[in-house]
């Protein structure tokens, strides 16, 4: 059974698709050493395909935002680079450079209607399904990119669309049925769940398990900032508000697009006036601070997440090191990064909770797992009958156990080579362990493989031109390898 899968496994792979990507505005990363190019932003280039700090950039930045959000938000520049962050934004900016370069050495470009086409159908600039021109200007304006910088950087794209895209062919028969195999094959299992042992702990024992790992155990990285906020508190009478409102009404709309009505805008229309007439005075407050004519206020050993700048600012604050003038709902924002505090290793009272806590779960972990491979010869366990991937819920129903748990097993079975094992739950901090064994199996269950013949057929082409895509890279690595030039240390 399971040994089906490992002879197919090169249809299983899920493959990185190179995806492309649309301009949006970005901070800047310090990127290292230059050595410059012909052009003073130019960090790499390909034959005559450049690569600009704002290309590289503009990556890292979707990376950086990507990986963020995962980490619900406590992603810091330090944590980024030690993920390789900055190398993988420039890898991906180079792949784009080469697939670029291979389309025009090709005699593969995009016509101006292909452009205009493919700009005018995007749903985001469109009004009533028609494209509204002052929809694309306004968020040319919102990510500070004139139009012929954002149509170039969406020809790039299309480019590169066109010269995947003629790799795009239907997978054999074969292939398709191989990958329906691997889905919906089903194993007759018996299983059964033994719980952890209770454990406990001395003082001796936590303090030597501390020696060992105190590395592990560091305070989080902080950060000394200075901050200034310039209040809206700017006069403004009943005419401003209406001329001002006349002027930008196109700003203001309902969730449909519909310009608000003035009385329906008033609030807004107030902030963003204020904030217009106070604009110069935080650009003077800026001019003021650097001289250290004035004082930023001073917050030491800040969190990433803190009371003085939201999240998104202070990942800017972190790259660009200093803030100029930013718009905020307490009024223009000037901020600079004084020091970045690196975690320091805690002391044995400070960490002893922690490490307590650490050796247990180890330690019952490694019960856990003794536990289960001496139970796996002689064990008779609940027999679950034919089980497959969609089978979650009869699992946990018939184990009694929840629908997260069920999936880390049934992820542990189809990964199996051997007809016994066993998987620990939860995995990081398992409470249980769970062994297996498989009796009897079948190959494929052809009734769920007619109910979703199609999505299968659309995933193995999928996975073929992924596949396809990623040899096509690789050569093109090698063909250009020596018109590859590199003016970027990272």
């Amino acid at each position: 059974m399971i040994t089906f899968m490992q002879t197919h496994k090169k249809w299983l792979i899920i493959t990185i698709w190179i995806a492309t990507f649309a301009f949006v505005g970005a901070g800047f990363v310090g990127w290292g050493a230059y050595s410059y190019g012909k052009k003073e932003d130019t960090v790499a280039k390909v034959k005559d395909t450049q690569i600009s700090v704002k290309d590289v950039q503009t990556i890292y930045s979707q990376l950086f935002n990507q990986l963020n959000q995962a980490m619900g938000g406590k992603l810091d520049e330090a944590t980024a680079k030690q993920f390789g962050l900055q190398k993988a934004a420039f890898q991906r900016a180079l792949t784009r450079a080469i697939l670029i370069q291979f389309a025009k050495d090709n005699g593969i470009y995009i016509t101006d209607e292909e452009l205009a086409k493919d700009i005018t159908s995007t749903t985001m600039f469109q009004t009533n399904g028609k494209f509204d021109e002052k929809l694309y200007k306004r968020f040319l304006k919102q990510i500070h990119l004139t139009p012929k910088e954002y149509e170039n950087n969406i020809r790039k794209d299309l480019m590169i669309n066109k010269v995947l895209s003629a790799l795009s062919t239907p997978a054999h028969k074969v292939t398709t049925d191989t990958v329906a195999s691997a889905i919906f094959m089903e194993d007759k299992v018996e299983a059964k769940i033994i719980n952890a042992p209770k454990i406990d702990v001395n003082e001796n024992e936590i303090k030597t398990f501390w020696e060992k790992n105190k590395n592990n155990y560091k305070s989080q990285t902080t950060y000394d900032i200075g901050y200034y906020y310039i209040p809206l508190n700017a006069k403004v009478s009943d005419a401003e508000l209406h001329n001002y409102y006349d002027e930008h009404k196109q700003n203001y709309t309902d969730k449909d697009g519909k310009i608000l009505f003035f009385e329906q805008a008033k609030d807004k229309v107030k902030i963003d006036l204020s904030a217009s007439k106070t604009k110069r005075d935080a650009i003077i407050t800026m001019k003021k601070l650097k001289k250290d004519e004035i004082k930023f206020n001073i917050s030491k050993n800040t969190p990433l997440i803190n009371n003085y700048l939201n999240i998104s600012l202070m990942q800017k604050l972190i790259q660009t090191k200093f803030l100029k003038p930013v718009l905020t709902k307490k009024g223009w924002l000037i901020a600079k990064l004084i020091k970045i505090n690196k975690p320091q290793v805690l002391n044995y009272e400070k960490a002893k909770k922690l490490v307590k806590n650490d050796l247990i779960i180890q330690k019952r972990k490694e019960a856990l797992i003794k536990l289960a491979k001496d139970n796996l010869k002689t064990f008779k366990g609940k027999d679950l009958g034919f089980i497959g991937r969609e089978d979650i819920q009869k699992v946990a129903k018939k184990l009694n156990i929840t629908i997260d748990e069920a999936g880390i097993f049934e992820q542990t079975l189809f990964n199996s080579k051997t007809a016994t094992g066993y998987t620990l739950l939860p995995t990081n901090n398992p409470e249980k362990a769970m062994i297996f064994k498989i009796t009897a199996q079948k190959l494929l269950n052809t009734t769920k493989y007619k109910k979703y013949e199609k999505n299968v057929e659309n995933s193995t082409n999928q996975l073929k031109q992924n596949t396809l895509e990623q040899n096509l890279i690789q050569k093109l690595m090698k063909l250009y390898e020596s018109d590859i030039k590199i003016y970027m240390k990272i």
